[in-house]
């Protein structure tokens, strides 16, 4: 039976050639493999799926900007423009709030947080509680995104773009984007199923299909954000729970998004939310920490991508 490799890509895609994109991810992987000791070519005859939905995201973010958020009064003398997107309805606004929230409190309690210790949390416990009102909260949500920008070496407009794209698609986008991704997999066959970024989340929503999940012999993440309880909670299943998949989660401790990292697993202690048998695999991608062909160069991730495309 013809094994085929499903490539999920993130955000920030829009407008991008497919097919670019679908080597660079090759590439990646071909270098990982020769690093693991097996042929350069070996990939060569399995057939690559490439589901592009990085223009449907784009079109949904756009279409939603038109009911305006009403944020409050910007402080005297601050010249910077708002912090979050100001035109996204109120779910995507009060879930944006959320994720911000969990990456701050993450990166405080990683080693993302640096020499001189944690984030400074005082004043976030504010973002939770306004989350879901009409009205946001300028001064704390600016306070967040300055502070993971600062501890993560950031940009903190990397950091709104990736909140507004990851709440757009858990509020609003997943019909039509897991539509899209359907599309482009083939109907039969087993399946490889390798991910990234937001399309990790997309992945694990994909794979509530059972038809899907069954044919699927291996799945990876890389760069994941499924670390944040905010991402967990909107799940088609809510929460961490067993995938009852082969999966590999891959991530650099200085990955922005895959903070919350490594994930729970079955082997800790009973009655805490866990994932499974998860195999957390973290990587050191150097000066480009959420790159996938990084991630994928990584010689014990695509030595297990590689031995179950070809099963040898």
């Amino acid at each position: 039976m013809t094994t085929t490799m499903v490539f999920i890509h993130g955000r920030g895609q829009e407008f991008k050639n497919p097919d670019e994109l679908r080597r660079t991810w090759l590439a990646g992987l071909t270098a990982g493999l020769i690093r693991a000791g097996r042929p350069g070519g070996v990939l060569d005859t399995i057939p690559i799926a490439f589901p592009f939905y990085g223009n449907v995201l784009y079109g949904l973010t756009a279409d939603l900007a038109r009911d305006p958020l009403e944020l409050e009064s910007i402080p005297d003398g601050a010249d910077e423009p708002a912090p979050l997107h100001p035109y996204l309805p109120k779910d995507v606004g009060s879930l944006e709030q959320h994720l911000l929230y969990d990456m701050t409190r993450a990166a405080g309690a990683g080693p993302q947080a640096g020499p001189g210790g944690g984030i400074e949390l005082e004043g976030m416990d504010q973002v939770l509680a306004e989350a879901g009102r009409r009205t946001l909260s300028w001064n704390v949500t600016r306070q967040a995104l300055l502070a993971l920008a600062r501890h993560t070496h950031v940009d903190q407009d990397y950091v709104s773009e990736h909140l507004r794209d990851v709440a757009v698609y858990l509020t609003r986008g997943r019909e039509q984007i897991l539509t899209t991704v359907r599309e482009g997999i083939p109907a039969t066959g087993s399946l490889v199923l390798v991910s990234h970024s937001l399309g990790t989340v997309v992945a694990c929503d994909l794979l509530e299909d059972t038809g899907i999940r069954e044919r699927t012999t291996l799945w990876v993440t890389a760069g994941s954000p499924l670390g944040l309880e905010a991402v967990q909670g909107n799940l088609l299943r809510p929460g961490p729970h067993a995938m009852s998949i082969d999966w590999l989660t891959a991530y650099d401790p200085q990955d922005i998004v895959a903070l919350g990292h490594p994930l729970p697993t079955s082997s800790h202690p009973p009655g805490q939310p866990a994932w499974g048998d998860v195999q957390n695999t973290a990587v050191n991608n150097g000066d480009k920490p959420h790159a996938i062909d990084r991630y994928l160069a990584h010689p014990d991730v695509a030595q297990r991508i590689g031995t179950a495309a070809t099963r040898l």
